[in-house]
């Protein structure tokens, strides 16, 4: 499906139901409130219960008007504001997931398997991206010691000759310097943060989703925030919505499209 298909009336009108099922509401003022408070303060609790308020009405506002929304929203961000009064220290930044991307150069070696979306880009990756890296070009290293080692076992059992495993032996050698060489620069790579314009209160699903397409996001285990790193506009414009709701086939003329 292309791009223009995502705005369709038809799929504009599937993309809203499924924001107003998937996001309970803005809760920036209190999330950006929470992070500047290095130690947390009682009068947070007041903040949380106005962003009650204002999340409950604006979901209202939405249509869900079956009673669900109130009580959901009462639950989720009561488990908020339980979590800001057992913890004192304020570490948010450090538990938002995919908040960083580094700029990493990825070596071009025979035979690593560097995922394809990072091997294409060469460039900007996430932590858990570069953490899979790391691993493999480390497992990599290991690999090809494991072959000098065996290069060096069958020549003793004179099933090579001497000068076939000098040259096996060179080539390792060279690989494995050259593995060796890029691993510092990308273990130690600088990130830089994504911007986040909006705290979304999402659905522990969607929240999932956000995460596996590479947005910030932020739970708890009972509350779930997403990072939204544009603004300016509704929800069910931004691109990664319309990426969800078509890898979910729930447009029009898909496997599970919704019926409006």
């Amino acid at each position: 499906m292309s791009k223009t298909d995502y705005n369709s009336e038809k799929n504009q009108t599937i993309k809203e139901k499924f924001v107003d099922r998937e996001v309970f509401g803005d809760i920036s003022s209190l999330m950006e409130r929470i992070i500047k408070c290095e130690k947390k303060e009682v009068s947070i609790e007041r903040d949380i219960l106005g962003s009650m308020t204002t999340l409950m009405e604006d979901i209202i506002k939405s249509g869900r008007k079956d009673g669900s929304a109130e009580r959901e929203i009462l639950e989720r961000t009561g488990a908020l504001m339980e979590s800001i009064k057992g913890d004192k220290d304020c570490e948010l930044f450090g538990e938002i997931e995919n908040l960083y991307k580094y700029r990493i150069d990825i070596p071009e070696i025979k035979d690593l398997k560097v995922h394809e979306k990072i091997k294409s880009s060469r460039n900007d990756v996430l932590e858990t991206e570069r953490e899979r890296i790391v691993k493999e070009v480390k497992e990599k290293i290991a690999e090809l010691k494991g072959e000098e080692n065996f290069s060096e076992m069958i020549l003793a059992d004179g099933e090579i000759s001497e000068e076939t495993n000098k040259v096996n032996q060179a080539d390792m050698d060279e690989r494995i310097a050259e593995l060796e060489s890029c691993l510092p620069g990308i273990e130690n790579a600088r990130g830089e943060m994504q911007e986040i314009c909006e705290w979304i209160h999402v659905s522990n699903s969607l929240h999932d989703k956000l995460r596996e397409k590479g947005h910030p996001v932020w739970n708890d285990d009972k509350v779930y925030v997403w990072g939204r790193t544009s603004t300016g506009q509704a929800i069910f414009f931004d691109d990664v919505i319309s990426g969800i709701c078509s890898n979910m086939e729930i447009f029009e003329g898909q496997k599970n499209e919704w019926k409006i």
